[in-house]
């Protein structure tokens, strides 16, 4: 049986679950954080959680309250973000499940939840329930509550630490209600309204994912893409730079790996790839294949033949022109 060609095209349609941002994705709370940033740090932006450890318990303390405050008053006027309603509508229609990841507090987004009229998911993780965003972990375990893989995911958000915490967590990312962000280039796509990605879903058409934009945009770029989308790379699973040479592979644009054979990762295997954790020693080379592309090159995968592809040999021109 031949196994079914990819491409290097994504929609966010296709994807089995979602992960959606609650402040400026579903309710609208205005929060300003700029007072606070002046009063304890000068002015100066940095992650407010995450300064908390930094300061005295006395000012530690104080801040948790400015945060919560400002939270809560910005939940007691919430109001849905337009287009809030129609897309989780669009979800229910196509029976995808979905759930919230926030840095706010529970009680804000129960709150706002209250006084919009949004509908809450089954699954809430607020920054009451650590991992929060960016740490990649807070969007695995989303992830695991929906039962999908983070590859099969995407995280719909409104700021830089949705998309960083996207990438780092190996998930699609989509930017909305942010049209001048200086940061759009951490997502796949970014639609200047979310009423824009409502509609999208209903007619979605093809889009390339953020690994391949720079491939795409050379000359005859995606012509290459397609013509790489039909050939598979098999390797040993005892090759020296099996890692690198899938990784190096899969940053030109090919999709399908066949590692030959069954062993555990070598040291000289793990030692050959700089910057890979030794916690992969000695585990099957075939999962650390799988880890690699999977957080690097999500719609790249593992076959268990080759029957159907062209071969890519190690000897050759890549296929479909080298990259300029």
């Amino acid at each position: 049986m031949l196994q079914q060609r990819r491409s290097h095209y994504w929609n966010p349609a296709s994807c089995r679950a979602f992960v959606l941002d609650w402040d400026g994705v579903l309710a609208e709370t205005k929060l300003n954080f700029a007072p606070i940033r002046e009063k304890y740090f000068q002015g100066r932006f940095v992650p407010l959680f995450e300064a908390i450890a930094t300061l005295p318990p006395s000012l530690a303390e104080s801040l948790k309250k400015d945060i919560y405050d400002e939270e809560m008053a910005g939940a007691e006027a919430a109001e849905p973000v337009n287009g809030a309603f129609e897309l989780l509508d669009w979800l229910h229609r196509h029976d995808i499940p979905w759930c919230v990841v926030s840095r706010n507090c529970s009680d804000s987004i129960l709150l706002a939840a209250e006084r919009t009229g949004l509908p809450l998911p089954p699954m809430l993780f607020s920054r009451d329930t650590p991992p929060v965003k960016p740490a990649p972990e807070a969007l695995w375990r989303a992830a695991h509550s929906l039962d999908a893989l983070p590859a099969d995911c995407v995280m719909v958000g409104d700021f830089v630490y949705d998309l960083v915490g996207a990438r780092r967590a190996g998930m699609r990312a989509v930017l909305v209600q942010r049209p001048q962000a200086e940061w759009r280039h951490w997502a796949d796509v970014s639609f200047d309204r979310l009423t824009d990605f409502v509609a999208f879903l209903q007619t979605p058409g093809d889009l390339i994912p953020w690994e391949y934009r720079r491939l795409a945009s050379l000359a005859g770029g995606e012509k290459r893409l397609a013509t790489l989308a039909g050939y598979a790379a098999s390797i040993a699973a005892t090759h020296e730079d099996v890692l690198l040479l899938c990784l190096e592979y899969a940053s030109k644009g090919l999709l399908n790996f066949h590692i030959e054979g069954d062993s555990m990762l070598a040291p000289i295997q793990w030692f050959n790839l700089p910057g890979l954790s030794p916690v992969w020693l000695d585990q099957p080379v075939k999962e650390v294949v799988a880890h690699l592309l999977n957080t690097r090159f999500p719609i790249a995968r593992l076959i268990g033949e080759t029957k159907g592809f062209l071969l890519l040999s190690q000897n050759e021109a890549f296929p479909g022109g080298e990259e300029k």
